[in-house]
């Protein structure tokens, strides 16, 4: 029980000093094309980004139809296309260790919540699913995809392990994305060519419950007899 709670204790503090470490950054706007949106996280307003402005770390940017924005990070570039939303703190690159203890992080935060009595309540997570109104519903899970596509392009720009942790973040706020399987095999498959086979055949099990075309499953049934090979052997 103590080795569990140190464990929670260490991957709590690191988190915190991420987030410090996040907040004296400097993000740069260089380049504006089409309409792009930002919002601080005291705000919830959504407001017009232009060129030559600073960017909280806190804040969130998201970009429409035909439209794209350039960030500097010091002296690195990243390119955020259409129709994505990305958390500006995920703009980093970061360690594989790193990506663990965020993943780790993250399971602690979507475990399921006890009532005191040992059973789950999964109602303190996400809500009552019958109480959400279908066109919020609707709104919500393409602000999703929105995030989905901006974790992807992190990926693009050279940021797979922070993709990885947008990705599970978006899951975990945005239930219904977890249902898209071209999304969940694209973050899987980071997860597989970083050596992470533990967590990378977590997903694929999941993903093998969802409707897969039949390149999916191939895909899907592959990686897996690779990983169970690969930890047999290990």
């Amino acid at each position: 029980m103590w080795n569990k709670t140190k464990t929670c204790l260490k991957i709590i503090l690191i988190s915190l000093l991420f987030i410090v470490s996040a907040a004296a950054q400097k993000f740069k706007v260089i380049n504006v094309s089409g309409d792009v949106k930002y919002q601080s996280g005291a705000s919830e307003n959504w407001v017009e980004v232009k060129s030559g402005e600073l960017l909280q770390a806190d804040g969130i940017i998201s970009t429409s139809n035909k439209s794209s924005v350039k960030i500097k990070q010091y002296e690195e570039i990243i390119t955020i296309g259409e129709l994505s939303a990305v958390s500006i703190s995920s703009i980093k690159k970061m360690t594989t260790d790193e990506l663990l203890l965020a993943l780790a992080m993250e399971d602690m935060i979507k475990a399921p919540k006890t009532n005191g009595k040992g059973n789950s309540n999964s109602t303190a997570t996400y809500g009552n699913k019958e109480s959400i109104d279908k066109s919020d519903q609707l709104k919500n899970n393409d602000f999703g995809i929105k995030r989905l596509n901006g974790a992807m392009q992190l990926a693009d720009n050279s940021m797979q392990e922070s993709s990885v942790v947008f990705a599970k973040e978006t899951y975990r706020k945005y239930p219904e994305t977890k249902q898209i399987a071209s999304y969940r095999i694209f973050f899987a498959d980071i997860l597989y060519e970083k050596g992470l086979y533990e967590e990378a055949l977590g997903d694929y099990l999941e993903i093998q419950s969802l409707n897969l075309n039949n390149e999916q499953i191939s895909k899907v049934d592959s990686r897996i007899d690779s990983i169970n090979k690969i930890m047999l052997n290990n």
